[in-house]
């Protein structure tokens, strides 16, 4: 329902306000998913990624365009681990140059 809709706002809403603080806090938006200090946000962060997936890939998400620039407007990375493994495989690479 389109009320169900506004409550769900709300919460991400509640949520990317705590990313922001997090981001201000330490310089990027890679909330373990594990944070202890705030375990929610750590799941909610990587449910945003699987749910960009699915956006990318046209099926049903709850990932919105609008959402998706307002993390990205923050910095926010898609695929952490992707990038680091590239980083890690640059590192091989100059050790055996």
């Amino acid at each position: 329902s389109a009320f169900q809709g506004v409550r769900d706002d709300e919460g991400w809403q509640r949520r990317y306000q705590e990313l922001k603080h997090f981001r201000s806090k330490n310089g990027h938006c890679r909330v373990p998913s594990n944070y202890d200090e705030n375990k929610a946000l750590g799941r909610w962060v990587s449910k945003q990624r699987s749910e960009y997936k699915l956006l990318i890939e046209d099926k049903p998400s709850q990932m919105t365009i609008e959402r998706a620039e307002a993390l990205e407007d923050i910095s926010f990375e898609w695929e952490v681990k992707n990038r680091r493994q590239a980083h890690n495989d640059k590192g091989w690479q100059r050790r055996y140059e």
